[in-house]
Parts: structure tokens; sequence; C-alpha cells
């Protein structure tokens, strides 16, 4: 299956909010803290929609427009250490990200990030698959069309 950037863009929207909250909420209670981790998940999401932009025109260099799941899993781990590099970045800066507490620390973020993250790219690389069998033949479409 070769994913379009609708099917990317679906398929990532749908993860993150069905799996993605849930574990989410319980990094929320855990922290005490309910926007953190709640901002996090919504910039992974931005952020990964432009990305998807990106991974869609470099899977169209290979010479079979097929993208493994070891290069989803180091996408995801790219997108996680962009991030966070992003973040320290701006709090150097001065710049504080809406909802982002400056008492994040990396190895909150990296819990976080790493259970979301994992539990979704398992989940689109098994669950997905044989529960849904057509989503597979759609590029990873959900939707037909976003109307």
């Amino acid at each position: 299956m070769t994913p379009t950037l609708r099917g990317r863009w679906q398929t990532r929207l749908l993860l993150l909010t069905l799996l993605g909250v849930p574990l989410t909420g319980l990094f929320a209670w855990a922290y005490r803290d309910g926007v953190t981790p709640f901002a996090l998940l919504g910039y992974v999401l931005l952020l990964g929609f432009v990305w998807d932009v990106v991974y869609d025109i470099l899977q169209t260099l290979r010479w079979n427009r097929d993208w493994p799941p070891l290069f989803a899993l180091l996408s995801t781990l790219w997108e996680g250490v962009f991030l966070w590099v992003a973040l320290t970045w701006l709090a150097e800066q001065g710049i504080a990200l809406p909802g982002i507490s400056p008492l994040l620390t990396a190895a909150r973020f990296a819990a976080h990030y790493l259970a979301v993250s994992l539990t979704v790219w398992a989940a689109a690389h098994s669950l997905l698959l044989l529960l849904f069998p057509h989503w597979r033949f759609r590029g990873g479409q959900w939707l037909s069309r976003w109307e």
C-alpha cells in the first residue's frame, strides 16, 4: 500500500485522536498538568501534517513508491527529536509556545512522546491492517473526500 497525502493526514488524525488523546490524558493525570501534554499532542499533529508533505515527496523518489515500516518508525523518532530541539531552541530564545510549561523536562517529553508515537506506529502497522483491510487499498484514506 502506498499512502496518499490525504491518507497520511487522515490516518494521523484518526490515530492521534483515538489512541493519542487517551494516552495523553494518562500523562496529564500522572504529571498533574492538564495543558502541556495536550499542547504537545497538538504540536505533534500540526508538525506531522507538514512532515507528511515531505514524506510524500520523498516516497515518490523511491523506485516502488513504497514506504517500509522501518522508515515510518525512523521518521517517528526523527519527528520527536526535531520537536524537542525546536522546543528547547525556542525556549533559549525566550519564545514560549502556547500551552508548553517551562518546567517540561526531556524525560517527561520523551516518555510521553515515545508512548504515544510508538503506540500509533504499532497500531498503523498491525491493527489497522487487520481490522480495516480496505484502508490499505485506498491509500490510507478513511474518507473519500475532505468535504
